[in-house]
Order: C-alpha cells, then structure tokens, then sequence
C-alpha cells in the first residue's frame, strides 16, 4: 500500500476510532443477567402473576426451586437467576419484585457474594440496602431471608457465610416484618459436616431432599405471615351482562376469575344466576334447559377455581330431584375447587315463584378467620336476614342481584344502593353487592360496615374491582352497643322506669 494510501486510510479511521472510544464510555454495558430479566417480562407479558402472592428471588438456589410443587396450597412466583448476588436482586427489583407486589418476598443470596470475595459486613450490608429497595414502593412486605447455607464444595468459607448470617440476623430481630429461616443448623449432620444427601452431585445446588427441607422451614414462616392476614379478605366483586348463553356466561366467569386472580384476590363473587342465566328474563322458562352443559362448563369453573387457589361465590340454577322447578342458588367453591355449600334464595318473588323453588337454610363459611355469609336479590327486602346473619358470626355477605334489562324508569336503581346501605351499617357489616351488568342495570358496590359505599363499578359495563375487607379496623358503628338487646327483642337501650307520668301517655 502506497504512503498516500496509508495516510488516507489513517485518516479515515483515526475518527471512527475516537467516535467509538467515546461511544465505548458514555454507553452503560449491559448486565450479565440482562438476558433472564428480559425473559422473566416476556413471561410476564405472557400470563401476568398474581398480586400480593408470595415471590422467591436471588441466586441459583432460587432458580433451581421448583415452588409450584412445594408450594402447591399458595400463590408462589419464581424469579431467581443462578449466579446472581444481592446487589444484582437490588438492581433489578424495579422490574422482577415491584411489578408483582408480593405479600411476601423470600430471598435466598449472599452464597455467591463470599466466594467473589466480599466480606461478611459487605453482604450484611447489601442485605440492609435490598430491605430499604423494597420498603420504597412495598412498605408492608414481609421479607424472609434464608440463611445461606452450608455447602460442601464451599465448605471452606463457612465461617465468613456464618458471620455473614449473624450480621444480617442482627437487623433482622429489630424489625417484626423480617424474618430469619436459619437453614444452616438442620443441614449439618451428626459428623458436624453438610449432609451430603441434601446436595446434588456437584455438592452446591439442593436435591429433592433438601428442597424438603427448606420448603418446611419456609413454610412454617409463611403459616406466622398468614396470621397477620386473619380477619383480612381481599373480595373481587364482578359484574358481566349475564344471558341466556351459559357457554358464553362461563366463558366470562372464567376470564372474570382470572383478572381477579391476577389482582390478588381470596374470593370472586358473582351475580345471580350468572352461569345459568335468569328465568323469566334470560330464560322463557326452564323447562328443556340443558343441565348437562351447565354440568361441564361448572366443572371448568372447579378447576380453574383449584388453579388459582381461589374461593368463587357463583350463582346458577340448581337442578332437583323430584320438585319441577330448581332452586335459584349461590354455590361457594373452595380453593380446592370443591362446592363446599349452596344457598338458596329463600325469598323468591311472585315471578320467581312461577320458576324456582324457595330455599330454607343459611349458609356461612369462613375466609381467612372472617365469617361470611349470602344471600340473593329480593332476599335485601328482609332485614330479618341480616340480623340473622349477624347471630351466626357473619362479617361479610355476598348479596348476588340480577337487577338488569329493567324498564325505563325503574325504582330499583334508585332504592337498592341506599338499602343495602342501610343492612351493613344497622348491621355492622362488609357488603358486597353484584348486579348483572345488562342494559338499564345499576352498578356493582362495595359497602363498609358504616354503610358508606367505598367503591361501584361502572353503570352497563362488564367490571372486576378488588377491595379489602379488615375487620381489624374500626368503622363506625352507632348501633352496636345496643344491636344484640334489639335482636333479643328489647327494643331500648338502658332501663324502663316506673313512673306514673310515663305511664300516663295523655298527659303533658
């Protein structure tokens, strides 16, 4: 190459090299664990997970638990990448931990961190600063950090991992929503080595025997959180325009069930009749409706119920044996998807009455430590219920309607929102209220125990809201001092007199 040649050809690269020095230390290089986050959004994006479920983050030892099968009772996400430190979870909590907004979070981490060479204050340390990460946007997480453990092959580091856990278990017994699972002391055998049978064949990563291990440990944790949540119930109360389609009917339960699944709720509640659909208004009548279908698709709704881990409060016809006309009921399905019971509207209308057979039982349950009962429809013209339900311990009551395709003019809408009202403040009582959402309907609600409306979907329009119940809260009540003397029947607060001028009621 000539002189000229090589000079031009310097001069041609001398800048697109300095553009690319430049270039090289303004750009921040990618993280190593770009590549499995991104992975873990994409699966987000796919089937997003629930809220408020219990999540597992950190290094292989997460990655490698398989918590759906060690889990299988609870709401469990896995978003452990094998390699990682503490500072690597801190770095990406924003996009793998605070999305999900998990009522616990178990972290497993600090393995890695000893054997790059950090010291036991350093992870320590790192500990302190992923709390403070999460507290930011998930101020009432419970964190449970699993100690880490004692590995064969990294048997010589040890006593840097025990003073590493020592320093973090400090922090953590000075605050009542972080938890210590010491997993060191129960993997150590009888020789005062690692049990090697809790080990793979590398002697690092756990066997099945020792996910045991540490799923019962975690578990036990996980059953004290579960007591922070009793008298606690997040209620889904849905609305759809129900028909006379029961395919179609189930179809939205299902896709209702999981918007309500993925929003963290403990129990879905639907309207009257909503897989059925409605006799009298749906329906002509009920005679040659197909039952069998009803049969398959309640079968789909079990399952999914079991999937999600979800209490569903359903409402449909309920074929009988003998009697013509069926019940108009609510079934309450289990987490286990299982009909654990089955009200029957017990007030039936005039025009009911052409199509269904009156019930003659209550029914509650009990979700998270909180009594629940239900009731459907025209049942809200009878306080009696309530009060009732009131005697038998009930907190909640899931009030099904199908209140919908009225006539122009109708004084439903104007007179059910203020009489449900009423039942949960002279009751003292957590409502919550489903109505068809068909044309010229009114909204769903939910009630607190004073009788103020927290929340209502929107008017006509298919809808999932989620609201807590707490009956650890106060609400105010200004009826219970004296409700339990009013449903025994003295219907007066403090002591009659006897005198003469209140006897006397003509006088003045």
């Amino acid at each position: 190459m000539s002189i000229f040649a090589r000079t031009c050809l310097r001069g041609w690269l001398l800048p697109l090299v300095a553009t690319s020095v430049i270039v090289a230390q303004d750009a921040k290089p990618e993280s190593r664990w770009e590549r499995s986050i991104r992975a873990f959004e994409a699966k987000d994006r796919e089937a997003m997970p629930p809220r408020k479920a219990v999540l597992f983050v950190g290094s292989s030892s997460i990655r490698g638990w398989d918590v759906e099968r060690w889990f299988p009772e609870r709401r469990v996400i896995n978003r452990g990448f094998g390699g990682s430190q503490i500072v690597d979870s801190i770095e990406f909590a924003d996009r793998i931990i605070t999305p999900h907004e998990p009522r616990v979070i178990v972290l497993y981490a600090g393995d890695n961190d000893i054997t790059a060479g950090k010291t036991p204050e350093a992870v320590s340390g790192d500990f302190g600063a992923f709390v403070a990460a999460v507290r930011k946007s998930l101020p009432r997480a419970r964190i449970l950090f699993v100690a880490i453990k004692p590995s064969i092959r990294r048997w010589k580091l040890a006593p840097k991992m025990r003073h590493a856990n020592r320093l973090i278990r400090e922090q953590i017994e000075k605050h009542e929503e972080l938890r210590y699972i010491d997993i060191d002391t129960p993997m150590i055998g009888v020789d005062g080595m690692p049990m090697k049978d809790l080990f793979v064949g590398d002697g690092l990563h756990l066997s099945d025997k020792g996910y045991r291990m540490w799923s019962d440990l975690v578990e036990a944790e996980l059953r004290l959180a579960d007591r922070k949540r009793l008298g606690k119930v997040e209620v889904a109360t849905c609305q759809f325009p129900v028909s006379a389609d029961v395919e179609s009917n189930a179809d939205r339960i299902r896709r209702q069930m999981d918007e309500a699944y993925r929003a963290g709720a403990d129990v879905v509640h639907f309207p009257e009749c909503a897989l059925s659909g409605y006799a009298g208004v749906d329906h002509e009548s009920l005679q040659g409706f197909d039952w069998e279908l009803q049969r398959r698709e309640m079968e789909s709704i079990l399952a999914l119920a079991e999937k999600r881990k979800l209490w569903v409060v359903l409402g449909a016809a309920h074929r009988l044996a003998r009697a013509p006309k069926p019940h108009n009921s609510l079934y309450v399905i289990s987490p286990r998807g299982e009909v654990v019971d089955r009200y029957d509207k017990r007030f039936c209308t005039g025009g009911d009455l052409r199509h269904y057979s009156p019930g003659d039982h209550f029914v509650t349950f009990e979700i998270n430590g909180v009594r629940c009962g239900t009731l459907i429809c025209y049942d809200i013209r009878f306080p009696e219920l309530y009060r009732q339900y009131h005697k038998l311990g009930a907190r909640v009551i899931f009030h099904s309607f199908y209140n919908a395709r009225q006539k122009e003019g109708s004084i439903h809408p104007k007179i059910m929102p203020p009489t449900a009202q009423a039942r949960a403040a002279t009751n003292g009582m957590f409502l919550s209220v489903t109505n068809s959402s068909a044309p010229r309907s009114w909204a769903s609600l939910f009630i607190t125990p004073d009788g103020l409306i927290r929340r209502r979907l929107g008017l006509d329009t298919p809808g999932v809201m989620v609201e807590l119940v707490d009956t650890t809260r106060g609400y105010y009540d200004a009826s219970r001092p004296y409700r339990l003397d009013s449903i025994n029947g003295k219907l007066n607060s403090g002591e009659t007199v006897d005198d003469p001028r209140s006897t006397d009621r003509t006088s003045y």
